[in-house]
């Protein structure tokens, strides 16, 4: 999402005229550091399973759009990080906050982004007060509608058996379930071709051979040999085929990974042609989760494959990142033409029968190393990627 879009969300939540689960009006920051950690633990541990928003510079009786460029109480987002960091929460997990400021009607407002995250609930383990407001120690809070729970209660049980189950991933499908364990390798257990999941067997990922003709795509010429062969795999539970994909596997065998995934740039609307095509990842995604897993990061010849590979093909951190530098590019195609044609390498490594074939293997090898080199820069102008 870009600021305008954001923008627009903040300003369709004000024209709701009320609170709701997610979203909290104030018309000043807290004078009170108590009741700034309440509501953010509240808004960390939502039960709509999505980022929370604390706006600044709005009453919540009225919701009327009054402004915070006055306000002596008014915080940084760093100001906000260290009030954190200070505290005593479980398990040293703290939420993940970010502060965006807009101006809407005149005014000046601060919007407190609450991440959404797995790590529920989030509770502190010693008490913390500020004057005559306690937040208690082991107390977890929550949020349902538009109303937190009391700073002196804790959170009715099912609301609180919501939030472990959510930490568990236990209200998720099996898949979203896997995706997350993916992550942990430690808890898989290798047999042949084979890896089950030690806390749950009944989770497990099959590679099996393949019987596949196809040519090496263009990223194995970035290898030390194009030679390729192919795998399948598969994510299955209780032996239900979850999940499917392909495997390449490089480089005469030292590295393998999911096939990654295709995207054609367009600049001429009118024009029924490809000006550029190229591979990416998304970080987020299941086979970018499978890349890590089947990747030996202090195996040595791995490590140069896995280097080489992303070097010519892109690795994006959401589909929000993806889609805000797709809307760069078309604005900046120039800037990829130009990198493109400073590419003077020879390429002479690559043997092909087919002249044209060569043709369109080094174009892509370029044009994966020119965009890896805007995406970098892209990344250093901050433009507002938010993670949802």
């Amino acid at each position: 999402m870009n600021k305008h879009e954001f923008k627009n969300e903040i300003k369709l939540l004000i024209s709701s005229n009320q609170e709701g689960d997610y979203w909290d009006f104030k018309q000043c920051h807290h004078s009170n550091t108590a009741n700034l950690l309440h509501d953010i633990i509240c808004m960390a541990n939502n039960r709509v399973d999505r980022n929370a928003y604390i706006i600044f510079g709005v009453t919540d009786k009225d919701i009327e759009i009054v402004g915070i460029e006055n306000d002596p109480n008014r915080r940084t987002q760093q100001q906000f990080i260290d009030q954190l960091k200070g505290k005593d929460f479980a398990g040293g997990i703290r939420p993940k906050i970010e502060l965006i400021s807009l101006n809407l009607c005149d005014h000046e407002i601060d919007v407190l982004i609450v991440e959404n995250t797995d790590d529920t609930p989030y509770y502190l383990t010693s008490d913390y007060r500020d004057k005559d407001r306690l937040v208690r120690a082991n107390y977890i809070y929550t949020r349902v509608r538009d109303t937190n729970t009391d700073i002196n209660k804790s959170a009715d049980v099912n609301h609180v058996e919501y939030l472990w189950k959510k930490r568990f991933l236990l209200n998720k499908p099996p898949l979203e379930q896997i995706k997350n364990k993916i992550s942990h390798k430690e808890e898989w257990q290798q047999e042949g071709s084979h890896y089950y999941n030690i806390y749950n067997p009944e989770f497990t990922i099959h590679i099996e051979e393949e019987e596949c003709g196809e040519d090496p795509e263009f990223y194995a010429y970035a290898m030390y040999n194009e030679s390729v062969y192919y795998k399948s795999l598969e994510i299955r539970c209780y032996n239900t085929k979850l999940y499917s994909d392909q495997v390449v596997v490089l480089d005469s065998g030292r590295y393998k990974t999911p096939i990654p995934n295709w995207e054609f740039l367009h600049f001429d609307s009118d024009s029924l042609y490809t000006d550029y095509a190229f591979k990416y990842f998304i970080k987020t995604d299941i086979d970018y989760k499978l890349v890590e897993f089947l990747f030996n990061s202090t195996n040595h010849e791995e490590l140069i494959a896995h280097r080489r590979l992303s070097e010519v093909i892109l690795i994006f951190e959401n589909l929000l990142e993806k889609n805000e530098f797709m809307n760069y590019l078309k604005s900046n195609h120039n800037e990829l033409d130009n990198f493109i044609k400073e590419d003077n390498r020879t390429y002479r490594r690559i043997e092909n029968n087919n002249e044209l074939a060569s043709q369109g293997i080094i174009e892509k090898l370029k044009t994966g190393k020119a965009l890896n080199k805007i995406l970098e820069k892209f990344r250093q102008n901050n433009f507002l990627i938010i993670n949802r």
